[in-house]
């Protein structure tokens, strides 16, 4: 009678790199194929914890924080560009004909006087 433990060979038409087998105790091993034609098997729990360390290898790590010379650069590109903008705008409204003229003048005023016997007042309105 065949051992439950033991798994079956693969049925693959085109055989895998890698395995998965128990021996007779039921320890599980890996079985990897090697392009000369050799097989090694590994105990399933070495080759997991070398995985795992691979895995946890220190990796680059990514943060949102920007420099403060790239933000103040930013900022002074955004400026610049507003700034640039408007002179922009301003041309082309001159090139199409409108234009605004301002005239300087001195304000329009009126003055109030008014008396009675002791008391006086002066009022200016200014248009």
């Amino acid at each position: 009678m065949l051992n439950p433990k033991l798994l079956p060979p693969p049925t693959q038409t085109e055989p895998s790199k890698l395995a998965v087998w128990a021996d007779q105790s039921g320890a599980p091993y890996l079985v990897k194929y090697q392009p000369d034609g050799s097989t090694t098997f590994t105990p399933l729990e070495t080759a997991l914890a070398q995985a795992q360390r691979q895995s946890t290898t220190p990796t680059e790590r990514v943060t949102t924080d920007r420099d403060p010379l790239n933000v103040f650069l930013l900022g002074l590109v955004v400026v610049l560009g507003f700034v640039l903008g408007g002179y922009c705008l301003g041309f082309l409204a001159g090139a199409a004909g409108q234009r605004v003229v301002v005239v300087p003048r001195s304000p329009v005023c009126d003055i109030h006087r008014s008396s009675f016997l002791f008391w006086s007042s002066e009022n200016k309105e200014c248009n």
